[in-house]
């Protein structure tokens, strides 16, 4: 699926193209459990998930996920990710599709803190297909443990995107899933993402907000405490992982982790 997404075709400044070489990674991530398809975790409480964002087909522009992987995608032309989850318990992980990514762009905290934004020049997702049913050839990589991320050799990035490219193409169905849980969540709390304070989903009207804007210091993925101070309202915000935009006041890159009791 490609006409929707503006990584189908050149995209202008600050987005640069990536040199595909061929290679790939596997990425693990949160899909969410009330979801009929296994989009990542719109309704996770205190951590509403935001990547894989394939509304607009990006990666790391809305979130602070896996630095390291996109710093490494960017760096080796590393260009197809392949999703990863356990949906069902106890159900193991399955195989549900891919990114091509054609673009790439500084993110909030930039270059030097390996915040790359990723988008898409085209993606698949597919039924889940589980690990364990996967091709011999691919069924070491694909099955045996890891945690976040797996990066995948030429030869097995062509015979994983074959694999998928063979099976229904049920991105629509994602992407419909998607806008279910953002009303279902919006009906139940008034916010379609609670973490974000966001009452409708993510667009690419607003991407320039979370490119790169001067130099920012490095600010850790996690605190110990859960929590986060905006620098720039002092409001305390209840979040496992870091987010790129203070829901109270929506200043970018203002959010640094809080020690001591919260007000």
């Amino acid at each position: 699926m490609t006409s929707t997404l503006p990584g189908a075709n050149r995209m202008d400044a600050p987005w640069e193209e990536l040199e595909d070489r061929g290679t790939g990674y596997l990425s693990v991530y949160f899909s969410d459990p009330i979801a009929r398809w296994p989009v990542r975790a719109i309704t996770r409480p205190g951590d509403n998930k935001s990547d894989p964002n394939i509304e607009t087909g990006t990666y790391g522009l809305f979130s602070t996920c896996e630095p390291p992987m996109r710093n490494r995608i960017v760096k080796d032309g590393a260009a197809t990710i392949f999703f990863v989850t356990t949906h069902k318990p106890r159900a193991g992980r399955s195989l549900t599709g891919y990114y091509k990514i054609g673009w790439f762009t500084e993110g909030t905290q930039g270059a030097s803190n390996s915040d790359y934004a990723l988008a898409a020049s085209s993606m698949r997702f597919i039924k889940p297909l589980p690990v364990l049913e996967v091709p011999a050839e691919l069924r070491e990589i694909c099955a045996s443990p890891f945690r976040q991320m797996r990066p995948t050799s030429v030869q097995h990035t062509s015979a994983l995107v074959e694999l998928i490219d063979q099976a229904d193409d049920r991105t629509s169905d994602y992407l419909q899933e998607v806008e279910r849980l953002e009303t279902f969540a919006l009906d139940q709390c008034g916010y379609a993402y609670p973490s974000w304070g966001r009452q409708s989903g993510f667009s690419w009207d607003e991407a320039p907000a979370f490119y790169k804007d001067g130099d920012v210091p490095r600010i850790p993925n996690s605190s110990r405490s859960n929590s986060w101070r905006c620098q720039e309202c002092n409001y305390v915000v209840q979040n496992r992982a870091l987010l790129k935009m203070c829901p109270i006041c929506n200043h970018v890159g203002s959010l640094v982790p809080f020690v001591g009791v919260r007000p």
